[in-house]
């Protein structure tokens, strides 16, 4: 996806903030993926949620929170955790799981599309970094 690599990086390097994976691949199956798209380096995969955890996605969300408590030490909840997607499945993922969910436009699936689903943002691309930045700052309100 277009910005997917300065956005990720921008996450990555801003003070506070967690990066990682959840998805309804495998945890191999996954890290396969995101080194051939040269992300990985950008996610801390030893924190995220993954199929080989569980089948059911939203719970993955928990997974990746309770990892995430367990190396940092804070809690990790819906106010300072955000979903970045591009399915309805994605969005689904976040609210059920406890999330805030940020949807992007992927040419699959609309900005409105995202909304109508419940997504708590919608981005038509991820090229404009600072917006990103801005939108997951909004959604937690700050929180570190």
């Amino acid at each position: 996806m277009p910005g997917a690599v300065a956005a990720l990086s921008a996450v990555c390097d801003h003070p506070g903030y967690v990066p990682t994976v959840v998805t309804g691949n495998l945890k191999p199956n996954a890290l396969l993926k995101l080194d051939a798209f040269n992300l990985a380096g950008f996610l801390d995969t030893e924190i995220g949620g993954f199929a080989s955890d569980d089948q059911h996605r939203p719970a993955l969300v928990a997974i990746a929170q309770e990892r995430a408590q367990a190396k940092h030490g804070a809690v990790f909840d819906r106010a300072n955790t955000v979903i970045i997607g591009d399915s309805l499945e994605d969005v689904r993922t976040g609210l059920e799981g406890g999330s805030a969910v940020i949807g992007v436009a992927s040419g699959k699936t609309t900005t409105a599309e995202l909304i109508e689903a419940g997504a708590d943002a919608a981005l038509d691309n991820l090229e404009n970094v600072a917006l990103l930045l801005e939108t997951i700052a909004a959604l937690t309100h700050g929180a570190r």
